[in-house]
């Protein structure tokens, strides 16, 4: 099934775990958070210093405001 934007199960698709969630975690030591894409919302993995960098440096504030959240609740 071929699942494009407009359909309304297309973000909830990319704000889905990828297929192969628990390979990722495994090659991650377990040590890993998926973050959304700042512009797309698609989920990739990242490790403790991504995550930290994705979080304090701008890209988590920016996803706040591509989906109009203002992060306080």
């Amino acid at each position: 099934m071929l699942i494009l934007p407009g359909d309304p199960e297309f973000d909830i698709s990319l704000s889905a775990l990828p297929p192969n969630w628990k390979d990722i975690t495994h090659a991650y030591s377990g040590q890993v958070a998926f973050v959304a894409d700042a512009d797309t919302g698609i989920l990739r993995p990242a490790n403790i210093r991504e995550m930290d960098d994705y979080l304090y440096g701008g890209e988590y504030e920016d996803r706040l405001k591509v989906i109009g959240d203002d992060g306080l609740g």
